[in-house]
Order: C-alpha cells, then structure tokens, then sequence
C-alpha cells in the first residue's frame, strides 16, 4: 500500500518540477546608449512592456532577462524633453540569446533593433549599467 502512494506522489512532484521548468525559458534585452555630444547630459528610460525597465546615461548599457516571446520596447528623455515615450518597437526574444536595443536621440528619443555585429561595435564604447534605477 506505501509503495503506490509513494509512486503517486513522485509522480506528481516530477510533473509539477517539469511543469515549472517549462516556464522558465528566459533571453536577454541588451539595451544601447551609446550616443555622441546631442543630448549627452539627458538620462533616458528605457522600458519593457511599459514597466521602466532603467535609465540609462550616455555611453552605457543595461541588460534585462525577461521571458522568451514578444515584447514591446520604448524610450524618452528625462529633462527638458515632451515627456512623452518614443513609439512601441516589438521586438522578438529567443530562448536563451540576447536581442540588442539601440536608443538614440535623432531630434527624439527613439529605439531600434540592432545585430549583434552592430552592437559589439558600441558595446566596445560603453559600460554596464548594474544599478538600473526603476522609480520614475
């Protein structure tokens, strides 16, 4: 009698551990802010699905884990600027792989999708921002 109630729980405790792996498929948004002199002393904030997700100096970067799929992205300016974010850009996250972000300041903030080849050119440029400031 123990051994099919012990095989019943093992059974179920497997398939709730696969159940919770399975929904951990995570990727990367590299978000870039390598801009020149224009604009250079404005912060910007960048954001995930309309959370803030950072503010990002000139020449910095951050990096954000958030789960495989679709995902929309938007930038603005702290400061002087309208207040208003750029357009939502939808980006595409793949399990396990970093998609890389441009933000960049072309009489508005604005953000772009980049390649891998275009951002280790920039990221070259930049340092890490580890303390992501998320409060408004």
């Amino acid at each position: 009698m123990k051994k099919p109630l012990l095989m019943a729980l093992l059974a179920v405790g497997m398939l709730m551990c696969n159940h919770t792996w399975a929904q951990s498929k995570t990727g990367t948004i590299c978000f870039i802010r390598a801009t020149g002199y224009v604009g250079s002393a404005v912060n910007f904030k960048v954001y995930i699905d309309d959370s803030l997700a950072c503010k990002l100096k000139n020449k910095t970067y951050s990096l954000h884990s958030v789960a495989a799929g679709s995902h929309t992205v938007s930038a603005k300016g702290s400061g002087l600027s309208n207040g208003k974010k750029s357009a939502p850009f939808t980006i595409q996250v793949e399990e396990g792989k970093t998609t890389y972000v441009d933000v960049v300041w072309a009489n508005d903030v604005s953000v772009q999708e980049i390649t891998k080849n275009s951002a280790d050119v920039k990221l070259k440029q930049t340092k890490q921002n580890t303390k992501c400031s998320t409060t408004e």
